[in-house]
């Protein structure tokens, strides 16, 4: 018998109509979310480098034009097969910090942060994660291939003469890739991730809104769900937040904004809880997204450069 036999025909009509329209909008829904699910996991390397050439000061290769960084360009080849490009600065010191971008930058966002650190006498590589900047690749995954160009980095440095300890420095999802890398890989001493999420899904709401211009109800759970399908992975399986434990006894660094517009402010104390007592946060509440070395340079050179002096140099300035 037909739900809606025995019911008056008008209501009948009413509620079929209802379902269809409610069916019709989820389909526009989803194909909504899959579009925008394709565009936050696609950075098509034709396009960027048309970008690069119409906005040349924007480009990876003003890394290496930078006076105090007097960095040279290299090609890293990964395990599966990309070629990633990168600039290096000597090491004075005997240690090395590999810095990582953000998502949809590249290496020349970290030029400010670089040359601080090569002042110091670091040695500093700078990479274009794969699907960014001039490096090979058109698929973000936010973790699930990014660790070989990390691997690829960490392998030069391991014979550059001289080097005796490796560092990593991220912002924002390069600092969830720092952290999720140092958690399968011992030859990292030290980690600081500014601005890093605890997991994609716990920032979602913010990711989808900044990103997509949508709202994040209905759209950030179907865009997760979306991407997750395109990627084949599980985003739990690539969450710092359910790595970064893996690091204990090594120290970690976190560097968070209340502010923040991009990623969920509240997921950094997930983070340091999971991390365990060999790291450190430091939360200033006004700040937004990797904002600490430009409102606080000072402070920033002082934490940072202490941290990374007692925990790879073995000694405290």
């Amino acid at each position: 018998m037909s739900l809606f036999s025995t019911a008056n025909p008008h209501f009948t009509v009413f509620m079929v109509t209802f379902v269809a329209i409610a069916v019709l909008l989820f389909v526009v829904l989803c194909v909504i979310a899959y579009r925008q699910a394709h565009r936050l996991t696609y950075s098509s390397q034709e396009r960027r480098h048309k970008h690069y050439d119409s906005h040349p000061e924007l480009a990876p290769t003003t890394v290496g034009q930078h006076y105090q960084l007097n960095a040279h360009p290299l090609s890293l080849v990964t395990a599966d097969g990309l070629n990633l490009s990168a600039h290096y600065t000597p090491s004075r010191n005997g240690t090395a910090i590999i810095l990582s971008h953000g998502y949809k930058m590249n290496s020349s966002e970290m030029i400010p942060i670089a040359a601080l650190f090569a002042q110091h006498g670091y040695g500093v590589l700078l990479q274009d994660q794969r699907a960014h900047g001039m490096s090979a690749g058109e698929q973000i995954s936010f973790g699930r291939d990014e660790w070989y160009d990390l691997e690829a980095a960490v392998n030069f440095l391991e014979h550059q003469i001289g080097i005796t300890s490796i560092g990593l420095f991220g912002n924002s999802m390069g600092g969830a890739l720092s952290l999720c890398y140092a958690a399968r890989d011992s030859r990292i001493k030290a980690v600081i991730a500014q601005s890093p999420y605890a997991s994609i899904g716990h920032s979602i709401k913010k990711g989808v809104k900044q990103f997509t211009g949508l709202p994040a109800f209905p759209f950030a759970p179907l865009v997760h769900f979306m991407a997750q399908r395109k990627l084949k992975i599980n985003s739990n399986k690539i969450a710092p937040l359910n790595a970064i434990a893996k690091i204990h006894p090594r120290p970690v660094l976190l560097l968070m904004g209340g502010q923040d517009h991009y990623v969920e402010p509240q997921g950094i104390f997930a983070l340091h809880h999971a991390a365990g007592d060999s790291a450190k946060l430091w939360y200033e509440h006004h700040l937004d997204h990797v904002e600490f070395y430009e409102k606080h340079p000072a402070e920033f050179e002082r934490q940072v450069m202490t941290f990374y002096a007692h925990m790879l140099l073995n000694k405290i300035k």
